[in-house]
């Protein structure tokens, strides 16, 4: 413990940790929605279509968090439109956009020259690199993400669980599901520095998971969720620094092991 107390002198330390809390109350709030609605393939493609937005913007020169936003919403909206207006399923859709993201990553950062130290940094993570500006912008994507959520919450869990239903009692069923979509492609590219690529999805659905096994009610799953997050974003990030690991993984695997022991308290009752 001294040796954390020591490492929180330094101010790239107090972001990690800061960040670390931010993420992980935003991440499991909006993830539950995720869960939920069955949706963790969807968050999977819309991190690689944020890598494909990475890729776009170190080639052109644009701002890389900028790049990864935009093309992620866009891919997000393009799924929402197609599994509206086609007859195609979800799934299908999203394996699509899944693919095309992937390939579409892949082929840019081909056609880089040189090796690309932030490109990378976004795909592996690295939450000992973020500076003011990117704490600064995680903590307005998850104040307006929460509040929005919080806000329209009776639409969006009716949605959840009837959108047919939500649509005889007049909600603007259309409205609320590209609005859900958007947050959670914006919420997935703000994290993107935390964990990375790869591991970023897992933010978002473990803690949820880990909720859903042991809550008896919608509030509790919210809190439960939150509680969670914020328990393996401090905990992993403090292990990560005892033991010099990787703080993203770390974080994942502390995660992964409270959703073991909410699987056990499940079994048991």
């Amino acid at each position: 413990m001294n040796m954390i107390s020591d490492f929180l002198q330094y101010p790239f330390i107090q972001r990690a940790f800061l960040a670390s809390i931010m993420v992980g109350l935003l991440c499991p709030f909006v993830g539950s929605f995720v869960v939920l609605r069955r949706m963790s393939f969807f968050s999977d493609a819309i991190s690689h279509s944020a890598f494909a937005g990475i890729a776009a913007g170190a080639l052109l020169g644009i701002d890389l968090s900028l790049s990864s936003v935009a093309v992620a919403v866009l891919i997000s909206l393009l799924i929402a439109f197609l599994s509206e207006r086609t007859s195609l399923s979800h799934d299908t859709v999203i394996g699509v956009a899944f693919s095309g993201a992937i390939a579409s990553g892949m082929l840019i950062v081909g056609m880089l020259r040189g090796f690309r130290a932030e490109v990378f940094t976004y795909l592996f993570g690295d939450i000992l690199a973020l500076s003011n500006t990117d704490l600064v912008m995680t903590l307005a994507v998850s104040v307006l993400a929460m509040t929005v959520l919080l806000i329209f919450m009776k639409p969006f869990l009716q949605i959840t669980f009837n959108r047919d239903l939500a649509s005889v009692e007049g909600v603007n069923v259309r409205l609320f599901e590209y609005l859900l979509f958007l947050i959670i492609a914006v919420v997935i590219t703000v994290s993107l520095k935390i964990v990375g690529i790869i591991l970023v999805t897992s933010l978002l659905i473990v803690p949820a998971a880990s909720a859903k096994n042991i809550a008896s009610s919608m509030m509790r799953l919210f809190v439960l969720a939150g509680l969670f997050g914020v328990a393996a974003g401090v905990l992993g990030l403090a292990g990560s620094i005892w033991l010099d690991t990787a703080s993203g993984p770390t974080i994942v695997l502390v995660s992964i092991g409270i959703f073991f022991l909410t699987l056990f308290k499940q079994a048991k009752r």
